[in-house]
């Protein structure tokens, strides 16, 4: 009998095991879409917007894709961001049926067609990171009014979606990632998509003097309705029909300290400062906190401000 007992508890708390196990790996709804964001040009500023489709490549709006243009150097093609040019932050990107328009202070528009014919003479290789990857020059005119903005010899490139791309999969990090060979992005630092809690900006900017936006962080997606920093533990996210998976925590750096309305780092060094006193866990080092993460997408659909956010936790 006491045999018959023990087995029958056993399988109790066997079947109580695969039931919490479950329901963990069952969608749970972890908030609402709050902000959307495309930015079309690396380290320019964002457009926000009401909706997004979300593609394999990452966020579209209106024809153009999230980080798909690139400043480089003239003379050996090497990227260039806010982390070098803070003042990089005040290029405005608007859209006007088929031409993107590039606005600065002090200077005259930059009209370019949204999606430039491909010239074989045209294409020209970009080093990102320790990627080099082909994509187009997109000609004098650009390289002189950039030139001319930032002071230094530079040009404009664009990535076509259908003209080859970096893949997540290949990142060469000291931690491991969930990436999966096909999880394909352009002039992204890392990755196709970003996602932000704003819980977790506001318990970050309780902590500091002067508070800071969104905007210091470039997300994509921005979520409220969850606890500070829930987004870390969320596996799979689907909001609509998309479907998303976390591949990464976002690892932050310099760039969050470059005031997004003056185009100047702060003197600071705030707040990635403040950041590193409590959001740096192994095996991440302790120069990169964590503050939002990476997503690869594998369903693709519209999305909407207002949307509710479900997610499979970890």
């Amino acid at each position: 009998m006491d045999n018959i007992l023990l087995a029958l508890a056993g399988t109790s708390f066997f079947k109580y095991a695969a039931y919490m196990y479950m329901s963990k790996r069952t969608y749970q709804c972890v908030g609402t879409v709050s902000e959307l964001y495309l930015y079309p040009v690396k380290s320019c500023k964002g457009l926000k917007v009401n909706s997004l489709r979300c593609t394999r490549l990452g966020v579209e709006y209106d024809g153009m894709y999230d980080r798909h243009w690139v400043f480089a150097t003239e003379k050996d093609g090497q990227w260039i961001t806010q982390r070098q040019e803070p003042r990089m932050a005040l290029i405005s990107i608007s859209l006007h049926g088929d031409e993107i328009h590039f606005d600065a202070p002090g200077m005259t528009t930059l009209k370019l067609p949204k999606d430039p014919k491909k010239d074989q003479c045209k294409v020209k290789k970009v080093q990102v990171k320790m990627d080099i990857i082909e994509s187009l020059d997109c000609g004098t005119e650009a390289a002189a009014w950039i030139s001319k903005f930032l002071g230094r010899k530079m040009c404009l490139h664009y990535s076509p979606s259908d003209m080859e791309k970096r893949d997540a999969v290949n990142a060469q990090k000291l931690w491991s990632h969930d990436a999966k060979k096909g999880d394909l992005f352009a002039f992204s630092d890392y990755c196709a998509y970003m996602m932000l809690s704003q819980s977790g900006l506001d318990e970050l900017n309780n902590r500091l003097a002067e508070p800071v936006t969104c905007l210091n962080f470039r997300s994509n997606i921005i979520v409220k309705g969850c606890p500070p920093y829930d987004e870390d533990e969320w596996d799979v996210i689907k909001i609509r029909d998309a479907k998303f998976r976390n591949i990464d925590a976002c690892t932050r750096c310099i760039l969050t300290t470059v005031d997004p309305f003056k185009g100047e780092k702060s003197k600071d060094e705030e707040p990635l400062k403040t950041l590193q006193t409590y959001r740096a866990f192994e095996p991440y080092p302790p120069s990169k906190p964590l503050f939002g993460i990476h997503l690869a997408n594998d369903v693709e659909d519209v999305i909407h401000v207002g949307d509710p956010i479900y997610a499979i936790r970890k």
